[in-house]
Order: C-alpha cells, then sequence, then structure tokens
C-alpha cells in the first residue's frame, strides 16, 4: 500500500459529471472515492468492510437529517433520525435555519462527517497518509459550485454532522485487533497459508526503516462494543452446521465438497467452476482491494445506477429526485452499517475456519486436500497472489451487507411505487452494472505498483470488460451471496442452508451444483442454536433481510430509521 496518493481510475459505466450535477450525488461520490482512497493508503482509517460501512452510514444519516430538517414537508410524517427534543445537547438535532438552503447544508453535513472520519489522527495511521485524505476533501470542497462556507445552512449542516459524529463515531477504538489470537482446534479460523503474515514498517511514518512481520485480524471485538445504528431488536443466527448429527454432517459436507469444486484455484485439476461463475465471483469481490475499496462502496454504486434509473423526474438535478436519493441511501447505508455488526458479532463468536484452511486441514474428513487453493479474494491493480479475507467465515459478510442492502432497496420501492412483490420473495426491479474489478482498467500487475502513475499506463493482464444484468434485486441478492464460493472464500452455509438454493446435493456431470432459479428461491429454513430457545436463520442473507425489515419498519407503517436503542 502507498503513502503518497494514488491516482483513481474513473468508474466505468456512469457518467460520473452528469451525476454529480446533483449535489447529493457528488458528495456520495466523494464518500465512494474516500472509501477506495482507504483501501490503496498504508494503515488509513475505515479500510475493512464494517467501519466502511459505518462511516458511509455516519455521513448519510447526517446529510438525511441536514436536508430534512430544512424541508420538514418533503419528509412527511417520518421524523429525522437525530431529534430536536434530544436531552444531551451533544447529539441534539440543531434548529434548522430560516429560508435554509439544503445544498449548502448537504455539503456542511458532508465535510463535516468525513473530515472527522479520515482525518482524525489515529495510532496507526501515517501523518502523510492522513494529509492526503485532507487535501482530497480540501479539493472536493473548493469544486463545489458556489460553496459558502460562512453560510447559516453550511454551519447548519456542519453541526448536524457534528451531532451524528457525537452519537456514532466510537473512533478507531472498536475495530482495533488488541490481543486477538485465533482458538486453534477443527473448525477454527487460522492464518491464511498464503498470506501468513503482513511485513509492515516499525515506525509508520518511515516507510523505508526497519521492518517487521505481524498477523492480521480484522476487527475482532466491533461486533460486541460498536453501537448499533437503526436496529431496534438484536438479531441472531443459528449454529453453523459443525455438529456431529447427521444433518450436520451433511450439510457441512456438502458444503465442502461444493467449494472444493467451484472454488479453488483456476489452475488445479480438481477445479470444474464455469466462466460464468468465476466473473460472478470477480464481479462482487472489492476484497479491499487497490483502487477498488470495500463491498460497502460497490452497493452504493449500483445504487447510483438503480436510483438515477428509477428517478422521478428527467433532470436528475430536479429536487424530487434529491430527496428520494437522500432518503434512500440513507435507509440501505443503515442497514449495511448494522449488518456489519451482527456479521462480525457472529463471527468471532463461532470462529468458523476459512475452505482454505479446511479443505487443507480437515484430517478427519475424507476429501480433505492438503494441498488445495482456493481461488481467492483478487488483490487487484497489485503484483500479489489473492488471499483469503482476515476474519472468520460464519457468517459471510458479503451475504449479510448484500441481504439487507438489497432489502432495504426492495422495500422502499415496493413502497415508494407501490409494488406488489411480497417483502420475502422476488421483485421486478432489473438493472444492468459494471464492476470496476472487471471493468476493462484495473488489472493484475506483473510490477510493483506505482501510485504515481495512472494504472491504465502500469503492466499488467487487464480484466475484461464485463456488463451483468440482474432480472431482479433478488437475484442480484443470492448473486453477490453465492460469488464468495465461487471465489473459494466461504463455505455455500455462511450465505444460507441449501436445502434453500439448491435443487439436489449431488454434483452434476461437470462437477458443479445445480442451483435453483433465483425467482424460485426464500429463505426458510432455520436452525437451532445452543444457547437459545427457538429457531434462527441460518446464514448471512437471511440474517441481512431480518435486519433491513427492522429498520425499515422501525417508523411503524412508513419508510422510518431511528437510532438503535441505547441498550443494544
Amino acid at each position: 500500500m502507498s503513502y503518497s496518493r494514488p491516482v483513481l481510475p474513473p468508474t466505468v459505466g456512469e457518467p460520473t459529471t452528469v451525476y454529480n450535477t446533483n449535489y447529493f450525488l457528488y458528495w456520495n461520490n466523494v464518500t465512494l472515492d474516500l472509501n477506495r482512497l482507504a483501501t490503496s493508503l498504508f494503515n488509513a482509517p475505515n479500510n475493512d468492510p464494517p467501519s466502511a460501512a459505518r462511516a458511509l452510514a455516519i455521513v448519510h444519516l447526517a446529510i438525511h437529517d441536514a436536508y430534512f430538517s430544512i424541508r420538514p414537508e418533503a419528509l412527511g410524517t417520518i421524523k429525522t433520525y437525530l431529534r430536536l427534543d434530544d436531552s444531551d445537547p451533544k447529539t441534539r438535532l440543531p434548529a434548522a435555519p430560516t429560508n435554509g438552503d439544503t445544498r449548502l447544508a448537504v455539503a456542511g453535513a458532508a465535510i463535516a462527517t468525513v473530515r472527522q472520519l479520515y482525518t482524525t489522527p489515529r495510532p496507526n495511521t501515517p501523518t502523510a497518509v492522513t494529509a492526503v485524505f485532507r487535501q482530497f476533501i480540501d479539493e472536493a470542497a473548493a469544486r463545489f459550485p458556489n460553496l459558502n462556507m460562512l453560510s447559516p445552512s453550511f454551519f447548519f449542516g456542519s453541526a448536524v454532522g457534528q451531532a451524528m459524529l457525537n452519537l456514532l463515531d466510537q473512533g478507531a477504538a472498536p475495530f482495533d485487533q488488541g490481543g486477538y489470537m485465533p482458538t486453534p482446534g477443527r473448525f477454527k479460523f487460522d492464518d491464511d497459508p498464503t498470506h501468513p503474515v503482513r511485513i509492515v514498517p516499525v515506525d509508520v511514518n518511515n516507510p523505508n526503516g526497519p521492518r517487521r512481520a505481524i498477523r492480521v485480524y480484522a476487527s475482532p471485538f466491533y461486533g460486541s462494543v460498536a453501537k448499533r445504528v437503526a436496529v431496534q431488536q438484536n438479531h441472531l443466527i443459528a449454529d453453523p452446521p459443525l455438529g456431529s448429527d447427521t444433518n450436520s454432517v451433511q450439510e457441512y459436507n456438502f458444503a465442502f465438497q461444493e467449494v472444493y469444486n467451484q472454488g479453488g484455484a483456476q489452475a488445479l485439476n480438481t477445479t470444474r467452476r464455469r466462466p460464468s461463475q468465476m466473473t460472478t465471483g470477480f464481479f462482487w469481490a472489492y476484497d479491499g482491494a487497490n483502487l477498488i475499496g470495500t463491498p460497502p462502496r460497490h452497493y452504493n454504486l449500483l445504487l447510483r445506477k438503480i436510483a438515477v434509473d428509477k428517478k422521478p423526474a428527467a433532470d436528475i438535478t430536479d429536487e424530487s429526485n434529491t430527496t428520494g436519493f437522500v432518503r434512500l441511501f440513507a435507509l440501505a447505508n443503515a442497514a449495511q452499517a448494522d449488518a456489519g455488526i451482527f456479521a462480525w458479532l457472529a463471527k468471532y463468536s463461532y470462529e468458523v475456519w476459512r475452505p482454505l484452511s479446511g479443505v487443507r486441514q480437515d484430517n478427519q474428513n475424507p476429501m480433505a486436500d492438503p494441498f488445495w487453493l482456493s481461488q481467492g479474494a483478487p488483490n487487484t491493480n497489485i503484483n500479489d497472489t489473492p488471499f483469503k479475507p482476515p476474519f472468520p467465515a460464519y457468517p459471510s459478510g458479503h451475504a449479510t451487507f448484500g441481504g439487507a442492502f438489497f432489502q432495504a432497496v426492495r422495500l422502499y420501492y415496493k413502497q415508494r411505487d407501490s409494488l406488489t412483490f411480497a417483502d420475502d420473495a422476488p421483485d421486478n426491479i432489473s438493472f444492468t452494472a459494471i464492476s470496476d474489478e472487471l471493468n476493462g482498467v484495473n488489472r493484475d500487475l506483473r510490477q510493483p505498483y506505482d501510485p504515481n502513475v495512472a494504472i491504465t499506463e502500469q503492466l499488467g493482464t487487464v480484466r475484461t470488460l464485463v456488463p451483468k444484468t440482474f432480472k431482479s434485486l433478488w437475484d442480484a441478492m443470492f448473486d453477490n451471496a453465492i460469488s464468495r464460493v465461487y471465489l473459494g472464500v466461504h463455505w455455500g452455509f455462511d450465505a444460507f442452508p441449501a436445502a434453500d438454493v439448491v435443487q439436489t446435493t449431488q454434483l452434476q456431470s461437470d462437477g458443479t451444483v445445480a442451483y435453483k432459479t433465483t425467482d424460485t428461491i426464500k429463505y426458510t429454513t432455520r436452525g437451532t442454536r445452543g444457547d437459545q430457545a427457538g429457531t434462527f436463520p441460518i446464514g448471512g442473507v437471511p440474517l441481512g433481510i431480518e435486519i433491513a425489515n427492522d429498520i425499515f419498519r422501525s417508523g411503524l407503517k412508513q419508510a422510518g430509521v431511528k437510532p438503535a436503542p441505547m441498550a443494544a
């Protein structure tokens, strides 16, 4: 990773200069560029999935309240997230100025939040990296037309942003790995054998000085110490199928064979993955890659496309479009922020090993292969091999984020457009999108990455441009989750129970699995957990759906979003 600011490539497939004439989409784009900067700079803040999701939620909720405080008539019967009657002056919603300007208020809220989230000095972030973020934000503000930072509306937006930060920003502490060490034993998460350590400078401000090896475990305590954003209830998942009963053994063995055949490295003669499945794996990756970012950025990029396609007014700058964008993005980003918390809580409670460890180390399983390699998460735009993410498997983060994010979007449009699909059944919201992982620009390098040179001028194998069309958001939700099996970084049950998504547990003649068509899938199978009575969803997709349902319905029959109870 770099200490100097990289040259960010354009987002292929999006007319960004057109989109960004809408002032909300402009600031959304700034936050998404900060996300990919964070995964391109050494030890930058908010550079893993849960911290990125939290940062995006804070920014978009601040924008939401700044906007709707000035235009309360556009909010209708729904309340802002922060409250005017909050007894705590630090988290109280400020009073909006008379005849306020939403454009300046949104800018004030965005700038105040991203400044604190990305430029506050943190223990392991080099000062040079902090300076890159500060310069980037200053330049974004300078490019925003007619930005009057002395106006009452801008001051108001800044004050809303600060109140939101006071309520939700917990700094770097929840994401620290502290003294965490994996628990040894069968089924337990372990170091990546292909990347067992990371070599870093002893002094982060002296990159050319002495170096040392460290083991990285992403945010092991975050799920248990983070303040939840908008959920009103606790959400638990069933125990993973790692027991000795017949059903557990069958589910685990099927998942073992599924990922062994479909998630292995391309060069292995045991890999039976189809080209379309490889495309799916790469399309959704966004595993903190250089110049690309994390899954929460990807979902926001997709939402930009969907929201613009479905905007009510032809002129993208029309205020009716902005009203919808502000509301939709706040709901969707709040949902994925809470998805990150619940997923990471379960991940480090169960500590389930990734397939790369399980297939190689499970000596009690006759299918074990000590030389097996997964396809792995792609190390895009650098010259390194694929890897497995540095946190436990169950549940899948992608599946949980995607389940929450797409369900929130589905419910928003269902209400706005009076659509008739059931909450737990396919919709008819189709879209076509391009992933930064397969955009004809980003690549697998064959020499060290140079941040001072555009990626288009660096030697490597270019990733082919591959647009993907989804017949529904329900379809995208499944595709996003199953992609992790095709990369070999997750078991199938990390996303959903096999009974819900496969036609038969017998492999097809080509060694692949016959999955149900997405318009026939419902996530209904539930399982038990040893510490609780009752049954619970299995895997990340149904967990994410439940989180979105909770948040969306917190405003009774409206698309409400309000703070999580203090006890949560």
